[in-house]
């Protein structure tokens, strides 16, 4: 198990070393690189769609969880919807 969770950690780094677009997971990360002068820059014009989809994404997410922990039991705990 503990060989595993080294393995994955490698694997992960070395996308993030090797691979120009590492991550834009955060809105914040893509506006960033728009601002740099390096490999991993993006251009503005491309950083739109990218930013687009992530508030997208946000979007759906918020709205799952609230469809799935809507209804409250009374106790306090919420149900997931099944």
């Amino acid at each position: 198990m503990g060989s595993e969770i080294c393995i994955r950690g490698l694997v992960i780094g070395a996308g993030i070393w090797y691979t120009s677009s590492t991550s834009f997971a955060n809105p914040a990360v893509t506006i960033a690189r728009v601002f740099t002068d390096t490999f991993a820059a993006i251009q503005p014009f491309h950083a739109i769609p990218f930013i687009v989809a992530q508030l997208a994404a946000a979007a759906v997410a918020v709205w799952a969880a609230r469809w799935m922990f809507a209804k409250d039991s009374g106790d306090g705990l919420a149900l997931i919807h099944s």
